[in-house]
């Protein structure tokens, strides 16, 4: 999803970008001191503040319909809550909260390098994708009254909400997509 660069644009370095991320989410790494979590943590921060708009003009630039935009325009809303997110004070808490970051940093990088990149891993995001393909295209998931409410029922817009809904909790997982004729 590499953006043409302008002559005002530098390029994003996202070497570093995945390296900062790598320090935290190795598995075999202790956490790291306040210190450096700390520090760590506002790399992260600045990398999302700079990777968050490149990924999002080379999103906006795909189809509507396609779900690499989908999915990254999701990937977008959630490094965005995290940039907003207090850590806490735990220090564990601090810890998974970098983590996050890292995670979205990394994600970030890799829908910024392939535009085609999607991000099945997660079952709550494979959910979302789906009910957000469907709910706007849909009449009837659109349908509202006078006053905003909606109005239609919608037994397809409705499944996909409930999936969405149980993948939030971790509960089963969504139903074959796209469904098989029997």
């Amino acid at each position: 999803m590499t953006v043409p660069i302008s002559g005002t644009t530098l390029p994003l370095d996202l070497e570093t970008m995945r390296a900062c991320a790598d320090r935290l989410l190795a598995n075999d790494t202790d956490a790291p001191p306040p210190d450096s979590l700390e520090t760590l943590t506002l790399q992260l921060h600045g990398h999302l503040m700079l990777v968050v708009p490149e990924v999002e003009t080379a999103a906006l630039a795909l189809p509507e319909d396609n779900v690499a935009r989908v999915c990254t325009s999701f990937c977008i809303g959630e490094a965005r809550l995290l940039l907003s997110a207090q850590p806490g004070r735990d220090p564990s808490a601090r810890v998974a909260h970098a983590q996050r970051l890292a995670s979205s940093v990394r994600t970030l990088c890799d829908h910024y390098e392939n535009e085609d990149h999607q991000c099945p891993t997660a079952p709550e995001r494979a959910a979302y994708l789906r009910m957000l393909l469907h709910c706007p295209a849909c009449p009837d998931c659109r349908a509202v009254d006078d006053r905003g409410e909606t109005v239609g029922g919608c037994v397809t817009g409705d499944r996909l909400y409930e999936e969405y809904r149980q993948a939030r909790r971790g509960g089963p997982g969504p139903r074959e997509w796209p469904p098989t004729a029997q």
